[in-house]
């Protein structure tokens, strides 16, 4: 059985390749050819508490950025929108449930590379049961 973090992290990528997002298991580096827009999922935490040797509760939280042209502004706001809304609808994971307890997300300029970019972070936390 994979652990809660892996497990969402796959659902995580697979919500966002499915809806047809560029998705990336690492922040692609300048020199590699990445086209913008594109999503990087990135970080997972969990705090778990061990009712016995079966059961798993805690909370669990993942970290997604997106990554966009600014002068795509609309684009990249409907990507957030749209991962966002794929978070709030995800509820079981292959061996747990999820209740959402949180999401936030910002977005900011980006001036780091030679393009102007939008980067967003969305972050979001479950109760894990």
């Amino acid at each position: 059985m994979l652990s809660p973090k892996i497990q969402l992290f796959n659902a995580v990528f697979s919500k966002s390749s499915a809806l047809g997002y560029d998705t990336y298991d690492y922040l692609p580096g300048k020199d590699e050819d990445t086209p913008y827009p594109f999503v990087h999922v990135a970080e997972s935490v969990g705090s778990d508490v061990i009712n016995n040797k079966d059961v798993i509760n805690g909370r669990i939280s993942q970290t997604v950025h997106v990554w966009g042209i600014a002068n795509d502004r609309a684009l990249f706001s409907d990507m957030v929108f749209k991962l966002e809304m794929e978070l709030r609808r995800l509820s079981k994971l292959d061996n747990y449930y999820l209740r959402l307890l949180a999401l936030d997300s910002n977005e900011m300029y980006d001036n780091t590379t030679t393009d102007t970019l939008l980067h967003g972070i969305i972050q979001v936390e479950y109760q894990l049961s």
